[in-house]
């Protein structure tokens, strides 16, 4: 799984991840209440509706991969708390600052490779190899 985006917001403190199937089922979907679980399967079903439309099903992955600096789009995606305590699903486009009328808290991050969302409560994230140091901004 792969730390995409992140909110340095020492109220939020969370992390965009993308995930396989295998992933989303070991790590986070026992997070999830009902309407946790109900996002997730809108994702499905927004992507599958993508996917059935030649044309926009690929610029959408498109536009997902240049945005987001991946190669593929994921089976899912999350928003973690580094404590855990929340987690909630969404669609893949869901951090775009243009959603959010230029104030996304969601910041460019390098990608990170996790094992386990246990790693999320040390780790430090970086941009271009510099800190990213927390924000009063986006509480």
């Amino acid at each position: 799984m792969t730390i995409i985006s992140y909110i340095p917001s020492p109220a939020l403190d969370s992390f965009w991840i993308a995930c396989s199937k295998e992933e989303a089922e070991k790590w986070f979907i026992p997070l999830l209440d009902e309407r946790g679980l109900e996002r997730l399967h809108n994702w499905f079903r927004f992507y599958d509706q993508c996917k059935q439309q030649p044309d926009h099903g690929k610029d959408y992955e498109q536009i997902i991969k240049d945005t987001m600096e991946v190669d593929d789009v994921a089976y899912a995606y999350f928003c973690v708390s580094r404590d855990l305590s929340r987690c909630y699903a969404d669609v893949a486009h869901h951090p775009f600052h243009q959603l959010w009328n230029a104030y996304s808290p969601f910041r460019r991050c390098d990608h990170v490779e996790i094992n386990s969302p246990d790693e999320l409560k040390n780790i430090e994230m970086t941009y271009k190899g510099k800190p990213i140091e927390p924000t009063d901004e986006d509480d």
